[in-house]
């Protein structure tokens, strides 16, 4: 075997895989393979877990997932012939359960190599199912057939590749990643198979990373994700790099509607990788210092038989003063929308975060009505804000996962897939009533209007036959305006079951974290797009929809004060009276649940930037982070209850996976009257 390679074909694809979806996720595994081989590819670097699916839950826990698992493996070995394939699946091995990545070269098992550093805490829980494993050990793994590979931590070596290695997702977020190892051990091309989740922002996060990690290593980083949503929950976007030398080579877009797999490949000049670790003095010094045994044992090197040499050449790199320049547009991996037409224009970056978000909810709700053989989406439209955003968001995912439709064919579909109802009572207004009308006229939907009053009357008939007593606002304010939301809950649900649609509920995240919801009215749904949304970012989503796609409908949405409408009209209620500013809503929701500050360590935080909002009254602000504290603990129950939704921020408040609080708790009591002192303290008048 040659011991210099100077350059070699390598590719990373994203994969939309589903849980336990054995017979897809070969199929899907396979075409990946066959584009990578028909592209000239001599290495591809498939997802973590990928035969599997990533969010397996207790499933993993059954030991049929392991065996087909294995058989799936079995199946994708025998298709790579002239490609050495990373593939991810879990594997047990000396009765601990592991996330392992298969090295398969030309219809044969090289080796196992497994995850060290496991990604638990906030929406991630693996070591409840995995063990991560212990860095520089190797040992013998016995597979089903009877015949034994190496498993744990090493390099692999093949002809016309060098030397290359493999980390696992979190493994390459850590200081002290085992990748930097494997790179002094020798390792130029360092693979690492992800299944990274969507949140708001993480792209340019991971594109840092990976320029960062290829130019400190002097490697070729191949990262890959998930595409789509593989279970439920969490949204995966699709990210694909190909990093060489601190610069990114190639790019996936991200975001494919439809689409199994995205693939990016580059033949990459490792020559030039030698010769920078060669010429750099504290290279060699981390290198002797690897011998020494500093770092632990030296990973061993497998051999890969076979011969995986490209014909082709890297190319003649760019002017040498354009070098570190990052002359890209602010996310490459969405210039395909305006190219294939689905925006109106190229983003802009301030247009990145809104997109993303959109990018994320649509894909997420178009990938749950598909994998559970869904055909369409009721939801209740009330003329507001958060039923709105659904609403447009709806006919966005329409929109995207059917690019070629032209916009008859488009009203079409939406008249087939989309069902939307306003329902008024004695409450409503024919502002809201007209907002909703035009929303449903503007997405093309099956819309509905009915007057539920009397429904509203006969319910509170039956309760006076009940009970004996006659509702009154002054002494019955929250069952009066809980009946109306229910029976439209009731209502819409009927209309989704009449046609086997999925209901939508609207209810926003900021709603969710005090309990402005009610249960079985407004929260009645199977799908909660919008519950990891803040109240503050629905309308700034508006408001830039609006300018971005010429959804001017909004600007009659917007002309009304957010409100339930379920009091009576010369009540003038709104949701921010009933709660507070939003904008200071959220920010308590963010101290609270992702800083874990109690009530003094919010308001010496906030205070600051607040002071003029409150002209100076402490107190005001004193008694709204009460409140806000007061309700969010009282308000645990209801979240227990809401309807699965999509984790698309820093922090949800989903108690299955985000924010896990007790729903009987004493509510922060003696906190509070710490706060109450500081706050007498700062009023106190000076002498």
């Amino acid at each position: 075997m040659s011991p210099s390679v100077r350059a070699a074909h390598v590719a990373a694809a994203s994969l939309n895989q589903t849980v336990g979806d054995w017979a897809g996720n070969a199929r899907r595994i396979r075409a990946a393979l066959d584009e990578a081989r028909d592209r000239g590819a001599r290495l591809l670097v498939l997802p973590e877990l990928c035969i599997s699916g990533y969010s397996l839950g207790d499933r993993l826990l059954m030991p049929g997932t392991l065996d087909r698992s294995w058989r799936v493996l079995d199946q994708v070995r025998e298709h790579t012939a002239g490609l050495v394939a990373a593939v991810g699946l879990p594997v047990r091995h000396h009765g601990v359960l592991y996330n392992a990545v298969a090295v398969l070269a030309d219809r044969r098992l090289a080796g196992l190599v497994v995850k060290e550093n496991l990604a638990t805490g906030d929406v991630q829980y693996e070591n409840r199912w995995y063990s991560g494993w212990v860095r520089g050990r190797v040992q013998e793994y016995a597979c089903p057939d009877g015949s034994r590979v190496p498993i744990g931590s090493m390099l692999f070596e093949a002809r016309g590749l060098g030397r290359f290695a493999i980390e696992i997702c979190e493994d390459g977020w850590k200081g002290l990643r085992p990748g930097s190892v494997y790179a002094l051990a020798g390792a130029q091309i360092i693979a690492n198979p992800s299944a990274s989740w969507f949140e708001l922002g993480k792209h340019r996060v991971r594109r840092r990373m990976v320029q960062q990690i290829s130019g400190e290593d002097h490697s070729v980083y191949l990262y890959t994700s998930l595409l789509g949503c593989d279970a439920t929950r969490l949204i995966f976007d699709g990210s694909v790099f190909i990093a060489h030398g601190g610069g990114v080579g190639a790019e996936g877009r991200r975001f494919r509607f439809g689409a199994d797999h995205e693939m990016v490949d580059r033949v990459v000049d490792l020559d030039t990788l030698s010769h920078a670790r060669t010429e750099e003095g504290s290279w060699r010094q981390q290198l002797e210092a690897l011998q020494r045994g500093d770092f632990g044992p030296v990973p061993p090197t497998i051999q890969v038989e076979g011969d995986f040499s490209t014909g082709r050449d890297p190319g003649a790199p760019g002017p040498y003063w354009t070098a570190g320049l990052d002359d890209e547009p602010a996310d490459p991996s969405l210039d395909w929308l305006h190219s294939a037409g689905l925006v109106a224009r190229p983003p802009t970056p301030p247009d990145l975060p809104h997109l993303e978000l959109e990018l994320a909810l649509c894909l997420g709700m178009r990938e749950y009505l598909t994998k559970c053989g869904i055909p369409g989406v009721a939801l209740a439209l009330s003329g507001g804000r958060d039923s709105t955003t659904c609403a447009l968001l709806l006919h966005r995912m329409l929109r995207y996962d059917a690019p070629e439709a032209t916009p008859a064919e488009l009203r079409e579909l939406a008249a087939e897939r989309l069902l939307t109802a306003y329902m008024a009572t004695d409450h409503s207004s024919g502002a809201t009533q007209a907002a909703a009308r035009a929303v449903a006229e503007t997405i093309g939907s099956t819309h509905h209007e009915a007057v539920i009053q009397s429904a509203v009357d006969t319910h509170l008939e039956l309760a006076h036959t009940l009970t004996g007593q006659r509702l009154s606002w002054a002494d019955h304010d929250i069952p009066l305006q809980n009946v109306q939301a229910r029976l439209r809950g009731s209502l819409i649900w009927l209309l989704a079951n009449i046609h086997g649609f999925l209901l939508l509920a609207t209810s926003n995240k900021s709603e969710a974290a005090v309990g402005y919801a009610t249960m079985d009215g407004d929260t009645s749904g199977g799908l909660a797009p919008l519950s990891d949304v803040p109240k503050s970012l629905v309308e700034l989503w508006l408001r830039w929809a609006r300018d971005f796609h010429g959804y001017t409908v909004v600007d009659r949405v917007l002309s009304v004060p957010a409100t339930a409408e379920l009091r009576p009209g010369e009540s003038g209620q709104t949701d921010e009276d009933d709660l507070m500013p939003f904008f200071v809503l959220d920010q308590l929701m963010f101290q609270f649940v992702q800083c874990g500050r109690d009530p003094v360590e919010m308001f010496r935080a906030l205070w600051p930037a607040l002071h003029d909002h409150y002209r100076g009254d402490a107190r005001a602000f004193a008694d709204h982070i009460g409140k806000f504290v007061r309700l969010l603990c009282r308000a645990q129950w209801k979240r227990e209850r809401f309807a699965i939704g999509f984790r698309v921020t820093a922090f949800d408040l989903d108690p299955k996976t985000g924010f896990r609080f007790p729903p009987v708790q004493a509510p922060f009591q003696e906190e509070l009257a710490e706060l109450d002192t500081l706050i007498e303290t700062l009023t106190a008048p000076t002498r």
